[in-house]
Parts: C-alpha cells; structure tokens; sequence
C-alpha cells in the first residue's frame, strides 16, 4: 500500500444492517478523516429487502446516527421505531411456579446519587431486610417505562433527552432506509455475488463476482453474516467459542399485531423460559417476539410451544422464522486488507441487546485507526485487542445474568450456575463484591458496553446480597430516607 493515495476504495461485501450502518458511517464520517476522497462500494447479493425482525439497541446508537447525519425524527418515522427506557426481566431469579412474574428492572442512565456517595454502597449498607428493589430506589426510568412516558419531550434536541434512551427499531427497514438514503450520497451498490476470494497471506489481492469481474480494493469489510466469507475465507482465523459459557445457539421469532399506542411500551421484556427466555419489543405497528433457546436443553418444537404459550395461541396459528446462532467471535477481526464487522465478527446472544452495538463499535473504531492504515502503519493488532475486550466484557455481563440466578428447575438452569461455566473475570468481580460494591476502577476502559452502573442493576436485581450489615447504622439507614 502506498503511503499516499488520490483516492481510498473501500468495498462492503454484503448489506443488511451490518453493511449499511458501515457505509453510511464511513461516508460520513471518513473523507474528513484521512484528508481525501473515499469512494465506498457495497455489494450484496440481492436488493429485495429482508424480512425485519423488531430489534432492540442501546443508547449508543442515538450518537452513531448523529454522526450519519440521519434526523432522528425521520429515522423514527422510516425504522418503525420506539423509544426504550431499559429491560425488564421477568422470573429470571425465580421459577414462575416459585414466584410467578417475579421481575426486575434495568434502567439506562447512571444511578441516582444521594449525598454524594455510591448509591450500591448506600443500599448495602442496610440491613437485608430493609434495602428495596434497587431499580426503583436509584433511577425513576422504571415507573416512567411503566407508566409508558417518552424519555424526552417535543422540545428536546434531536438525540437528546431528559433521561438516557434507545429505540425498538425494524432492522429490516433500517437497512433499508440507510441504502436509499446512503445510494443517493455516493455510495456504490452493486448487485452480485462472491464466488471467489484470492488471498496473498493476510491480504485479499482481489474477490471474484458471478459477473466474472474482479475486483480490487485498499479495504474490504466483510458484512456476510455468519459465512464469513473474507475474514475466514481460508478457515484459518481462529473462532473463540462461547458456546460453554454462553448455551443459547437458537432463536425461533414471530411478528404479531398490537393494539395501538397503548400497547406501545418503553422498554423490552425479557421473560426467562425453561431452557432460554423470550423478547417481546413493541415497534410503532406490530411486536416482534422471539424466543432464544438451547438446542441442548430443547427441542426446536418445544421452544415453539412455548413462544406460542408466551402469545396465547396456537402454535399451528404462528408464522414463524428459525435461526442458528454461532456463540462466539473470531480472533482475527483486521487481517491484513480485510475487517469483519457484524455477524462475519462474531455473535452474542441478544440479551442486552448488543448486536448492533458491536457493529457501531467496530465502526467507531476504524475511523480512529483507518488514517494510520491507510499511511502504511500495521494496527491489525491493536483493533483486534479492542474488540476482543468489547465481546469479553458482554461475555462477562450476559453470563452474569444466568448464574446469579435461584433456578434449579431445569439443567439449563442448573447447568448455568456450575462454576466451571463461568468466567475468571467474572468469578473475580463476584468475589471482591462479597464485601465490597461495583466501582469504577473494577472497569479501566472508557470505552465499554457494561460497567460498574449496568452491574449494579443487574447484581441487585437478581438478589446478589453481598453481605449483611448489624441493624444500628443510623447514618446509612437515615441517607436512605
């Protein structure tokens, strides 16, 4: 690669939303940065729009669309989009046949502050019986989700709010939208196949498409979902398999009609099932629901029936889509000219919503380290570093969910809690939070999904009780009051 270039090319193979968001971001975002022109081609097999599931996301990606230059109002309008508050989790600590609906709450945003001092300290510095659901205690997002309030109002600044939020969103008209928006402002979509990808080591010198044309480029990103076609197109990029940590590899999804803006809610459900848990979002004219399962612990049909149990009817009456899921991420996401982004990156079950996060973070990323590749400096390294430390903190936080938790009622459940399933690092967090709270120096990154904040939530919610305290503390109790 020269170290200076009239031009930089860089070609998407595969749209959808991985691709799209990737070309509309670096259209956006990347001529400024290195100082030229880029021209972005993305090539897709098909220009049928695909059938969206409702996906749910996190407050990042309120910043990425900013830097995209998308109005939030039209980006609502367009995606079928709502806003969310968090995600309540339903019978995860307990079994519906022990406490049936018991749930908690986790809300965006930081939690309140009393007195200055770290709210999970103040409410650990009760005695058990007196400390309530934190959620409830610390932010106000849960009874304004349940209430079904905006997190902002009319006169708020596009992408801003009073309280932290993201969006219920259909990622089929995502992608849809950001490739008619993105067409018109110089992006190249080309309609063809990859049959061919010519490697020189790391590098990729060319791809073949069915057309028979070859084609060359100073980058290629690899959007083709779980193929991974580039950044594996030689089998030997090694994959980290999640799957003993993390056992959900399956999801079954349905779209149903709702009743209008009062069944519009501000938050996603999660309701924990006999071998996996089902999501339930509400876009602004139907619900997507789906239910992510093991294919250890049940079978396809069974994981069925109980979607179609969770909606009320038949299973028979169900249009249903089945996905595989692969549970892990490739150790290798920059070789040489080529980056997975996306499914092609790796894929962690949607729990806290994290899929479209990594696509954001892996963009967020190249525009940092893009200038120094295109100058001629190896930074395969360092970004592959920053995303192995993105999938193994929501590693960590997924996991945590699953092994805090009371049930015993299935394997799946038991299974989830055997110590050998979970982490090192997660097992240290846990046993220095034995007489201690989550804090900001246990999460040294600036830039990371969970923190001590999410941590918080999830820990209390699930009943982590740490450690009691003697009855006579009136000073922490009266902070409480």
């Amino acid at each position: 690669m020269s170290a200076i270039l009239d031009k930089a090319e860089i070609t998407i193979i595969g749209g959808g939303t991985a691709g799209w968001i990737t070309a509309a971001f670096l259209q956006t975002q990347l001529p400024q940065k290195l100082n030229r022109a880029v021209q972005i081609t993305l090539i897709e097999a098909s220009d049928i729009p695909t059938v969206g599931v409702g996906e749910a996301t996190i407050p990042s990606l309120r910043t990425t669309l900013a830097a995209c230059g998308i109005p939030e109002h039209i980006f609502l309008k367009e995606c079928d989009a709502t806003f969310k508050h968090g995600i309540e989790f339903i019978n995860w600590r307990q079994s519906p046949d022990t406490n049936p609906g018991e749930s908690y709450f986790h809300p965006f945003g930081e939690p309140l502050q009393v007195a200055g001092h770290n709210p999970a300290w103040q409410w650990s510095q009760l005695p058990l019986n007196r400390r309530g659901a934190f959620a409830e205690l610390f932010s106000v997002q849960p009874e304004i989700a349940k209430l079904g309030r905006a997190p902002k109002s009319l006169k708020d600044k596009p992408y801003d709010g009073a309280l932290s939020y993201a969006y219920h969103l259909d990622a089929g008209k995502l992608a849809q939208f950001l490739k008619e928006r993105f067409r018109s402002l110089g992006v190249r979509h080309i309609i063809d196949k990859v049959e061919d990808v010519k490697r020189d080591g790391d590098d990729i010198e060319h791809v073949v498409l069915s057309s028979g044309q070859k084609l060359t480029s100073d980058l290629f990103i690899d959007c083709t979902g779980f193929a991974a076609r580039l950044i594996n197109s030689d089998k030997g990029n090694k994959f980290n398999d999640k799957s003993d940590v993390l056992f959900v590899d399956r999801a079954v999804t349905t779209r149903i009609a709702h009743n209008g803006i009062d069944d519009i809610n501000g938050y996603t459900k999660c309701t924990a099932q006999s071998a996996g848990w089902i999501w339930d979002i509400a876009l602004q004219e139907r619900r997507g629901v789906g239910h992510v399962y093991s294919s250890k612990y049940v079978t396809d049909e069974t994981a069925r029936e109980e979607l179609a149990a969770y909606i009320g009817r038949p299973a028979s009456e169900l249009e249903t889509r089945k996905l595989d899921m692969r549970i892990g991420y490739h150790q290798s996401q920059w070789r040489g000219n080529s980056i997975a982004v996306g499914l092609s990156s790796g894929f962690l079950e949607p729990l806290e919503s994290t899929g479209i996060y990594l696509i954001e973070m892996a963009n967020w990323a190249m525009i940092e380290l893009l200038p120094r590749f295109f100058s001629g400096v190896k930074i395969q390294s360092k970004y592959d570093q920053i995303m192995s430390h993105h999938y193994e903190n929501i590693v960590d936080f997924l996991k945590l969910h699953y092994c805090l938790s009371e049930r015993r009622d299935t394997p799946f459940w038991t299974d989830n809690c055997d110590p050998d399933t979970i982490p090192d690092t997660l097992k240290n967090y846990l046993e220095n939070w034995k007489n201690s709270v989550p804090g900001p120096y246990d999460f040294d990154r600036s830039i990371q999904c969970f923190s001590a904040n999410n941590y918080q939530f999830v820990l209390y919610g699930m009943g982590w009780a740490g450690h009691d305290v003697p009855s006579d503390l009136p000073q922490a109790t009266h902070m409480m009051e």
